[in-house]
């Protein structure tokens, strides 16, 4: 994801160097330092969950989109792109399940953050 051309041109990241992507594309939930103006993706993992074969437990990665408050709209592009790089992605023999839109999550003042999650499945 962090090649991406049109993503890194959605996070206004086009041309930076990998330092600069690496802060705001986050393998985790940070969002409290968030400076004026900045955009930020953070991916991290939900907690586990069984279902109903005990064999297999359920993992979940959640994807949130933080951006300035006027620019809400962007948020949702960002995630398309995310889904559209993530759904069905194959990793390690497990594939990425899109589970969907999680609308409007908390931030920062002055933010807005959407976010969307993705499953798949591993045996115990």
């Amino acid at each position: 994801m962090s090649n991406d051309t049109q993503l890194l041109a959605s996070l206004d990241l086009t041309g930076a160097e990998d330092e600069t992507v690496a802060e705001h594309i986050l393998q985790r939930s940070q969002w409290d330092d968030l400076a004026v103006g900045e955009k930020r993706l953070n991916l991290f993992f939900r907690p586990s969950r069984r279902i109903r074969n005990d064999l297999c437990l359920e993992e979940t990665l959640q994807v949130d989109c933080h951006v300035p408050a006027k620019q809400d709209y962007v948020a949702y592009e960002i995630l398309a792109r995310v889904v559209y790089l993530l759904k069905n992605y194959e990793v390690n023999g497990r594939i990425f399940y899109f589970e969907g839109q999680l609308g409007e999550l908390p931030t920062m003042p002055g933010f807005f953050c959407a976010g969307a999650r993705f499953n798949y499945f591993i045996v115990k």
